[in-house]
């Protein structure tokens, strides 16, 4: 049910260097909007309940100040997930007899939104996921599968008619923060330099530190957030960037046959990178991973089997990873966004 007032956060100018990215459902008449310019005054019947600002406290002596920044990355189709899942899923266990494709529109013939699967929690029997204490996540010292039965939200502290649950933090010894954001519309995003942005679905923006800007909603959307303090390099100043992953161009992937997309520059100024990795049914990565680099990963589509340490853990749409081997399964295209620090010394 939509709220009586929009979903609202600010950011002051002060705090975040914010990189967003909307991957939503494929109607063209669902779409969001990036605002570049002073936050938009938007009426409230309840104003005490706007987003405050948050301070970063100064450095210690000695200490660079590093500033944090968000990955906004629009995942669910505005439609009530009621709906999607009456409509795309069949009978018995919930299940469809094949697995459903894009072409076919699922069991129903009704296509399904881009994504749908991704914060849908209604992806085991429901004998299962009604039993007390099942959940496929698990934590480790060096990974963590976050499964979506397992996601607990709540209000986020500074948003207004947003709820979010936390994936990923500095508290399991990463180094960023992913959550997701349910906001109750499509997405404003707004700061000082005046320009506008319509964010359609799989698109997505960055968004510099020092940047001020608000997010607002007026319709159900979802976030995937990514976000990290800034490591700086003196001389060197990440730009606004504002994309849609289809306009990404496809990558060498020199002895593997998935396809890569990034969507940030690989220039030193951004300390980060998110890539869209595609793999088709029985495609797998050659590459036998260990390196000290941190990965969050949320799979979009599909579903697939991932070694993690010793372990192998089989995954599906909606499924988030903290870490490398992984192998797509099932009669689908298997997708998946994956965070990954670059550019900077590991050590500092």
């Amino acid at each position: 049910m939509a709220s009586e007032s929009p979903s609202e956060a600010h950011l002051p100018t002060t705090v975040h260097e914010c990189a967003a990215a909307a991957a939503a459902a494929s109607h063209s008449h669902i779409h969001s909007t990036l605002s570049l310019s002073s936050p938009p005054q938007i009426p409230q019947k309840n104003p005490a309940t706007a987003r405050t600002p948050r301070l970063l406290p100064p450095p210690a002596p000695g200490e660079k100040m590093m500033l944090p920044r968000l990955l906004l990355l629009l995942v669910v189709s505005p439609l009530p997930l009621a709906s999607v899942a009456a409509g795309a899923v069949g009978v018995g266990e919930g299940f469809c007899s094949a697995e459903p494709s894009a072409a076919s529109g699922g069991c129903s013939g009704v296509r399904p939104p881009l994504y749908w699967k991704a914060t849908n929690p209604t992806l085991a029997p429901a004998h299962l996921q009604d039993l007390p204490g099942f959940t496929r996540s698990v934590y480790r010292r060096d990974h963590a599968l976050i499964t979506p039965e397992s996601h607990v939200f709540s209000p986020l502290p500074d948003w207004v008619n947003t709820l979010g649950a936390y994936l990923i933090s500095p508290a399991i010894g990463a180094h960023f923060t992913m959550y997701l954001a349910k906001m109750h519309g499509s997405i404003l995003l707004s700061e000082e330099s005046g320009n506008t942005h319509t964010l359609l679905v799989d698109s997505y923006a960055y968004l510099p530190a020092n940047m001020k800007h608000s997010v607002i909603s007026d319709e159900v959307t979802t976030l995937v957030i990514f976000e990290r303090r800034y490591t700086t390099i003196e001389g060197y100043h990440p730009d606004l960037i504002v994309g849609s992953t289809d306009k990404q161009p496809l990558l060498e992937t020199p002895g593997e046959v998935f396809e890569l997309r990034k969507l940030l520059p690989t220039s030193l100024p951004y300390d980060f990178n998110i890539h869209i990795m595609d793999f088709q049914p029985g495609e797998y990565l050659n590459v036998k991973e260990v390196h000290y680099n941190q990965h969050g990963l949320l799979l979009l589509e599909g579903q697939g089997i991932y070694r993690l340490g010793d372990s192998w853990y089989p995954v599906q749409s909606g499924d988030t990873i903290w870490m490398t081997p992984y192998a797509a399964l099932g009669k689908t295209k298997t997708r998946y966004l994956l965070y990954k620090d670059v550019n900077r010394d590991p050590l500092i």
